[in-house]
């Protein structure tokens, strides 16, 4: 095939570009660093570069799966836009994306100019190209597409010189490259927003929903609804199985976050030695076995929420860098010097009275009131008895679906017992109940209509909570307010355990199926350590 090359240049000669196209490296250059969409940068580049060098018409094509898509056409047919380039039919277009360079054809190359008949000022369909050029851009060490640059005159080009043409070119390739990063990255947000929005979703349905017609929760539900439409940081209190976490999610669902990240944090379950790594992160070799750097939960929650579940149990040094990053927005990954600034909405939950941590110096006075800016109670299933049946009714109906039954009914009886149980493990109890409930009623059934009676529930409606938590902790009597049988409930539980394995706090860590540092941080708040 035969191409014509410009002259080579003579020793000490220096280009002298033209002043079209000085002006267009200006222009495509100054694109480089302007937030512009795909669309409109791409078109910038080919009429800037048709206008500098005066020709009648320029290409730019991505080169994808062993195609060229032309991306943005100036000076040829509008069909153009719609083709799809198989460089094996067009050897002028394979030369080109072949070519380690700015490649030039001759005004009696042989080859078919693809563009023959498709000029934009050629109605009748018979102008043929009469100058040709063309460069492969390169993005890295791949090709990400070419440029092509067409004439009816055949001199056109002859002007256009080498470094001036390569500097476009590689103007060029930079703006592609630009414009996919830009594409990527929008495509990542969006897949990450929609799987957001389908994971809160998901969790909110998974989960459960705010439901009760009683005095307490339609004040919840009030409250919730006022304060999901602000940013203020919540704290959530009530005992263990009331549906605090399903409180969080309502709030994040409902809040102008809601399309953003909702992370959480089990604050009790933090190893002691990994817990600030785990909130804030830390760089390469910041510890033994850091071997690479990782983001923690709040730059995770950026521009979303943040969920600190049972936030009591963090110990004292965390806490203090817990407030720092709610106060000013900053926090610090473990053995970095700089701070990263982050926007998260704070929602915290725990079983404990904060208020009485305080006061016995477990939990910081300037963090609890840094949390409790609003404070949400979530009432026990025994403050909320009336609520039992409509509980009940959802309970029975979620495993009817996930039993594949076709309809599932509860006994008088049984409902009636339901409402006089004591329930100490609140609204999950009493779901976990009526799910064994309807297995055991569905084994049993010999009809299409499953009924659940009152042997199916198993459970003593002369049992209490405190009889329950005795009959666990070897009948040691309990008293006090529900926070004070919780705590001496653990306390015998871990003293008993410590006993068992001979003061081997390891082993009495693996009984109890927790990690040995929260063991001794549990040991040394309730008395047991100092």
């Amino acid at each position: 095939m035969n191409k014509q090359n410009s002259a080579p240049r003579k020793t000490g000669e220096i280009n002298q570009v033209k002043p079209g196209a000085n002006e267009a490296i200006l222009a495509i250059s100054r694109d480089l660093i302007t937030d512009l969409p795909r669309k409109a940068r791409c078109d910038h580049i080919v009429n800037t570069i048709r206008k500098a060098l005066n020709c009648d018409s320029v290409v730019l094509m991505s080169y994808e799966n062993g195609s060229l898509i032309p991306i943005s056409v100036n000076g040829l047919s509008a069909e153009v836009i719609g083709k799809r380039f198989d460089p094996q039919d067009h050897p002028r277009l394979k030369a080109i994306l072949d070519a380690k360079g700015p490649l030039r054809f001759a005004e009696d190359d042989p080859l078919p100019d693809p563009y023959d008949g498709l000029m934009a000022n050629d109605s009748a369909g018979k102008l043929a190209v009469h100058a040709c050029m063309g460069a492969p851009l390169y993005v890295k060490n791949y090709i990400a597409g070419i440029i092509t640059l067409d004439a009816l005159e055949p001199d056109t080009f002859q002007q256009v010189d080498d470094w001036s043409l390569s500097t476009l070119v590689a103007l060029a390739a930079a703006s592609l490259r630009i414009t996919r990063l830009i594409e990527t990255l929008e495509e990542q947000a969006e897949r990450r927003g929609m799987v957001t929005k389908d994971l809160v979703a998901e969790a909110l349905k998974r989960g459960g929903e705010l439901m009760g017609k009683s005095p307490v929760m339609s004040q919840l539900i009030q409250e919730v609804d006022i304060v999901s439409h602000s940013d203020l940081s919540v704290l959530i209190c009530g005992e263990t199985g009331t549906g605090k976490e399903i409180v969080a999610r309502t709030i994040h669902a409902h809040s102008p976050r809601s399309g953003q990240p909702l992370v959480y944090v089990n604050c009790a379950a933090l190893p002691e030695q990994i817990a600030e790594s785990e909130l804030f992160g830390h760089v390469k070799g910041a510890f033994t076995g850091a071997s690479r750097g990782r983001s923690g939960k709040f730059e995770l929650a950026d521009k979303g929420t943040i969920l600190l579940d049972e936030v009591g149990e963090l110990p004292l040094q965390l806490q203090a860098k817990l407030l720092r990053a709610i106060q000013f927005g900053e926090i610090q990954r473990v053995g970095e010097d700089k701070n990263t600034s982050v926007d998260v909405r704070i929602i915290a939950s725990t079983n404990r009275d904060l208020q009485e941590e305080v006061k016995n110096g477990n939990f910081r006075a300037d963090l609890y009131h840094r949390l409790n800016v609003y404070p949400l109670k979530v009432p026990t299933l025994e403050q909320r008895r009336e609520d039992i049946p409509l509980l009940a009714g959802h309970f029975l109906d979620q495993a009817r679906i996930r039993l594949d039954c076709k309809e599932m009914r509860m006994s008088p009886q049984a409902l009636s017992a339901l409402t006089r149980y004591q329930w100490p493990g609140n609204v999950r109890e009493l779901e976990h109940v009526i799910m064994r409930a309807a297995l055991r009623a569905a084994s049993d059934a010999r009809d299409p209509v499953v009924i659940v009676e009152l042997h199916h529930l198993n459970i003593d409606n002369n049992q209490g909570t405190q009889s329950t938590l005795a009959s666990t902790t070897g009948n040691v009597p309990l008293d006090g307010s529900y926070s004070d049988i919780v705590d001496q409930f653990q306390r015998q539980l871990i003293e008993n355990t410590v006993k068992q394995t001979n003061s081997n706090w390891s082993l009495a860590a693996k009984e109890l199926q927790m990690d040995r540092s929260n063991l001794h941080r549990l040991a040394k708040r309730l008395g047991i350590k100092k």
